[in-house]
């Protein structure tokens, strides 16, 4: 696999992983927001772990396909 390709990969493997924290982040902020009643910060807060989480899981998902990656 040459150089290129394997950055392209990557490339699009972190384009799909943001948009996938975005989406959780999104949702669970508006969702939980309608629990507090409009309360933005707390509803930030209250989703946190779910949310973050999902960052940490979406930053080892892509270090691990960059291990991967570069192994093939």
């Amino acid at each position: 696999m040459t150089a290129e390709k394997k950055k392209n990969l990557l490339d699009l493997m972190r384009y799909w992983l943001f948009g996938i924290f975005v989406i959780v982040f999104v949702s669970m902020v508006i969702y939980v927001g309608l629990f507090t009643f409009g309360d933005v910060l707390k509803a930030v807060t209250a989703s946190a772990p779910i949310w973050g989480t999902t960052g940490v899981l979406c930053v080892i998902w892509f270090y691990a396909y960059r291990w991967y990656i570069n192994r093939v």
